[in-house]
């Protein structure tokens, strides 16, 4: 929804949200929208009697690269208007200077508001913007133990969309997280991913690297609205099919 919600919401009956719920049987887990429009979807949301969380990107989103107090303050609007989960990026600055100290201080901070509010906390590496696996690593490990419930691959506005190789990084440092502290953190590839065939080659490679336990809503996203209607459109064919089938 990030792409078009400031311009399309001027309605409610001209936003995307409208028209792809009165039209799909489909259910996302979230929609995501910009801080500013979280009243607006929360209000469409609750018009159609959908019970679906609303997401927002706040803290300086895409750069993440404004002081932490205005990153705090987006963060706590976003989530007084309605928000149940929040999706913020790293400085990736910080990250290529191996500041990881200032980094878990910024996120600890952030994942604080989101404790208090009882919100979900996801955490954008945008790791093609960092400059070794070694860095994504020990990002992925500096958000997990800063108290991020999901780490994420991409902004979806990078220049470069994040690979299956990142996703085994992320996905080994889940897994290690996981083995020493017990707790489950959840992965979430986006960006760059619009067919059936590349979300079904994230879905493998999250089974592979961190078992069954983790192909669940709780713990693996895809973030991908055009992937939703790519899929929309396959099953409405099989179900053509199907239906002349049994005619």
């Amino acid at each position: 929804m990030l792409k078009t919600d400031i311009e399309s919401m001027a309605s409610n009956h001209s936003c995307e949200i409208y028209n792809y719920f009165t039209t799909s049987t489909l259910t996302p887990q979230t929609v995501c929208v910009s801080s500013v429009r979280v009243p607006d979807a929360v209000q469409i949301i609750n018009c159609l009697n959908e019970h679906i969380d609303i997401a927002s990107v706040a803290g300086g989103f895409p750069m993440g690269q404004v002081p932490l107090s205005s990153r705090i303050t987006e963060v706590e609007y976003a989530i007084s208007q309605g928000a149940a989960e929040i999706d913020i990026v790293i400085d990736r600055g910080l990250a290529n200077i191996g500041d990881f100290k200032r980094l878990y201080h910024d996120l600890r901070s952030i994942k604080s508001v989101c404790v208090n509010s009882d919100v979900t906390l996801k955490t954008i590496l945008s790791v093609t913007e960092l400059d070794s696996y070694h860095t994504v690593y020990k990002m992925a490990m500096t958000a997990m133990m800063a108290g991020s419930d999901f780490i994420k691959t991409s902004t979806g506005k990078e220049a470069e969309n994040a690979t299956l190789s990142h996703g085994v990084i992320m996905c080994q440092a889940i897994k290690k997280y996981h083995d020493v502290t017990g707790y489950r953190v959840g992965f979430k590839p986006a960006g760059g991913i619009k067919f059936n065939e590349q979300a079904l080659s994230w879905l493998i490679l999250v089974k592979n690297q961190l078992g069954n336990d983790w192909l669940k809503a709780s713990l693996f996203r895809i973030g991908a609205s055009s992937l939703l209607e790519d899929v929309v459109k396959r099953l409405s064919i099989v179900l053509k099919k199907l239906q002349t089938n049994y005619k």
